[in-house]
């Protein structure tokens, strides 16, 4: 019997040693980048990314002092916990190095997800995650998106693991996060039953339970509504959103600056690998056409697809492998989840449904999985088309757009017309000592004074909401700023102000503040408080 000596296989270009020491280096070089460049921002940047990021700020900053806070259903009692005390003993700066540390936080499980997949060089998902323009501009912000990734990242780790009990108590958490939670709960639900695990489901809505027991609780037990109505009954987001709606393809035009424009084109590659049916090994940095049928890798054989000893699950069409081979629905979940949260906020913003505004940082919540699947067509590249030295492109990537931000600067943030806007007002504000005793209440649509003041929009003592309530049953002594953005635009309906509606119902304008495009208007509730 003759046998054929054959050659080793080769190692695809690009891919490190077995040991994977090699992108050792350039992963902390990029986090140590991030991260200095991110805390520079942080205190160098004297504005907000958007105005909603202030909303989220003066809820963490205050949360301590006043528990209504952290049952708020527009701020998430989740992410509110997350940054209170950080944002209590840190402020502004403290609340965005929290930011930084999720999104550090947030690499950590990405790279774990990665190796225990063995799915493409750890080195790639690090640089493509970090060069996300999207995600270092959140990095130094306040907003809800960061948390949430971190959590549905987490939550893919345990499924990939199959540890079904801590994925359901992380999934319970969810819609305490964002409203893609309950999407996230739902999906969790079918893979407990579909993975026969069904005795953890009753665990699922616990966080709902809770958060509305709370909230009823927190709020006064009102008497209109038993406590599990609590939730709905205070729900923000209108069906019908007051921002309108646009094109269905906008995030998709968008995305290159969500994900970088390197990284647009290799994730739809990576998507493509992630969903291939190709027989896949288990030995890090092997291709599986590099690995010869029969062969050891991790103790088992490898087989041929055409081999009559292949698995049923490898034969089988795509639907049926995805729920036969945990490894394989794993692989395309990578890719399902990211095309299904761009899928389904396009339809939500085409249709004005659920106060969408078609805003690009709503597919941040799935920062990872964009970078694992730029990562991975980035790795297909290198070994199809002969890329060498494939790490110094990327990072010629991470240095790119900061040489873009030294030609035309975009960070650190400065302050916008609405910070100008709210200095005017405050300035105004301090040389009305004798009309402030009369109107001792005060009320803004405009956020950002109570940045100004350092002042919670929920202290009852001096503060009223700016809702339509108030202004169709005004109380005395109520001094109220109205401006044409966010008192006429708001997911919750009940807050959507009209300046006809202040005049019809008695509010007296006595002053105007002009900032460029923008604009505010101070007005006076019917009387005056009672002396």
């Amino acid at each position: 019997m003759t046998t054929t000596q054959t050659d080793p296989p080769t190692r695809p270009l690009g891919l490190p040693d077995e040991s994977g020491k090699t992108d050792a280096l350039p992963i902390v070089f990029s986090a140590i980048l991030f991260c200095v460049l991110s805390i520079w921002m942080a205190t160098a940047s004297n504005g907000f990314l958007e105005a909603d990021s202030i909303t989220h700020y003066l809820a963490r900053r205050f949360a301590l002092s006043e528990p209504a806070h952290l049952v708020s259903v527009w701020t998430r009692p989740f992410c509110v916990a997350l940054y209170a005390i950080p944002a209590h003993f840190g402020g502004l700066v403290g609340t965005r190095l929290m930011s930084l540390a999720l999104v550090m936080a947030m690499l950590a499980v990405t790279l774990i997800v990665n190796r225990r997949l063995n799915f493409t060089r750890a080195a790639f998902v690090a640089i493509f995650l970090l060069t996300q323009p999207l995600l270092f501009a959140h990095s130094f912000s306040e907003l809800t998106e960061i948390p949430f990734a971190l959590l549905l990242i987490c939550c893919f780790l345990a499924y990939q693991r199959k540890q079904f009990l801590i994925l359901t108590l992380l999934a319970t958490l969810a819609p305490l996060a964002r409203p893609e939670g309950f999407g996230l709960m739902l999906v969790t639900a079918f893979a407990l039953l579909a993975h026969r695990r069904w005795w953890w489901t009753p665990i699922l809505p616990l966080g709902l339970v809770a958060w509305s027991w709370a909230g009823w609780h927190v709020y006064g037990g009102p008497s209109e509504y038993p406590w599990w109505r609590w939730l709905p009954e205070n729900w923000p987001y209108s069906g019908d959103s007051a921002y309108g709606h646009g094109s269905i393809f906008w995030l998709s035009i968008i995305l290159p600056a969500v994900i970088g424009p390197m990284a647009f084109p290799l994730a739809w590659i990576g998507a493509c690998c992630s969903l291939s049916l190709r027989a896949r090994v288990r030995e890090r940095g092997l291709a599986d056409a590099q690995v010869l049928p029969g062969s050891k890798v991790d103790g088992s054989t490898v087989l041929d697809d055409r081999s009559s000893e292949a698995s049923p699950a490898k034969r089988a069409l795509p639907f049926a492998r995805f729920f036969h081979d945990h490894d394989y629905r794993c692989r395309a979940l990578i890719a399902l989840i990211p095309l299904g949260i761009l899928a389904g906020h396009s339809v939500l913003w085409a249709l004005g449904k659920m106060a969408s505004n078609g805003e690009p940082r709503y597919l941040l919540i799935v920062a990872p999985f964009w970078a694992l699947l730029a990562a991975k067509g980035y790795e297909w590249v290198c070994n199809h088309v002969g890329v060498r030295r494939p790490l110094l492109w990327t990072i010629f990537a991470a240095i790119a757009p900061i040489a873009a931000n030294f030609a035309y600067p975009s960070f650190p943030i400065g302050p916008a017309d609405d910070d100008k806007l709210s200095d005017q007002v405050c300035a105004w504000l301090e040389t009305q000592s004798d009309l402030r005793q009369q109107y001792p209440l005060f009320g803004a649509s405009l956020p950002h004074i109570f940045v100004q003041i350092d002042r919670d929009r929920l202290d009852k003592k001096h503060v009223v909401d700016s809702s339509r309530k108030t202004v169709t049953a005004p109380p005395p002594g109520v001094m109220l700023v109205w401006d044409p953005i966010y008192s006429a635009f708001n997911s919750d309906e009940r807050f959507v102000v009209s300046e006809q509606l202040l005049r019809d119902n008695g509010w007296t304008p006595i002053a105007r503040f002009d900032q460029q495009t923008r604009y505010a208007i101070v007005y006076l509730s019917p009387s005056p408080a009672a002396k």
